[in-house]
């Protein structure tokens, strides 16, 4: 199964700390100011050097991605990455796919946020209407920028990304897309066995590398 290459920035964007904010976090709006206290979590963590022990690396995996769970909507990310097809499944299915989709995510991008060096984020501006919200981010690299939005949903007081547009890709598009050709051949459990073997990969390719 193919997935989006410009997908390496998603989870990374989270991970990076913030130098360089447009606007003061006094100015800052509400989903700002959300992913900016994302942002500074992770950051802490990769910089705690009790954490960056090899014993306690997977305690420190755990700790960002807990910090990625509380920021990002899994749930309304699967259910718009796969699209029609979601409302043909039962719950039991619904929480399959949940746990597939978001493991697939972390598994992939975990390495990337470990590995981060000099990248530099700043959030540009924040335009909101009513309960949604999109944040206009930049991940700065040398002389290169990359554009990084966050839509945002206010849900039960938080707001929570249920979609990532990288350089004018919407990611849930992106996978909705490989999705949709995935199930016009194989159907949905053709899909999922394919989720279940990228991940098995993933997963073996980090523990050879443990060893």
């Amino acid at each position: 199964m193919r997935f989006p290459c410009k997908m390496k920035y998603v989870i990374v964007a989270v991970a990076l700390a913030v130098f360089m904010s447009a606007f003061p976090a006094a100015a800052a709006s509400d989903a700002t100011r959300a992913m900016d206290e994302t942002v500074q979590k992770i950051f802490s963590l990769l910089s705690d050097k009790a954490l960056a022990a090899p014993e306690r690396r997977e305690e420190r995996r755990r700790l960002i991605m807990a910090e990625v769970d509380r920021r990002f909507d899994f749930v309304e990310m699967s259910m718009r990455a796969l699209g029609r097809p979601w409302r043909g499944l039962n719950r039991e299915q619904r929480i399959e796919f949940v746990r597939l989709f978001s493991e697939l995510l972390k598994k992939t991008y975990i390495r990337r946020i470990e590995a981060y060096s000099d990248e530099k984020v700043e959030f540009r501006k924040e335009n909101r209407d009513g309960k949604r919200a999109m944040v206009y981010s930049a991940i700065i690299r040398g002389d290169q920028e990359i554009p990084i939005n966050y839509a945002m949903k206010l849900k039960k007081g938080r707001w929570r990304v249920y979609d990532v547009v990288i350089e004018g890709v919407s990611l849930v598009r992106n996978y909705r897309t490989e999705f949709s050709r995935v199930l016009r051949k194989e159907k949905y459990a053709g899909l999922v066995s394919r989720l279940r073997r990228k991940i098995e990969e993933l997963a073996a390719k980090e523990g050879g590398a443990d060893g």
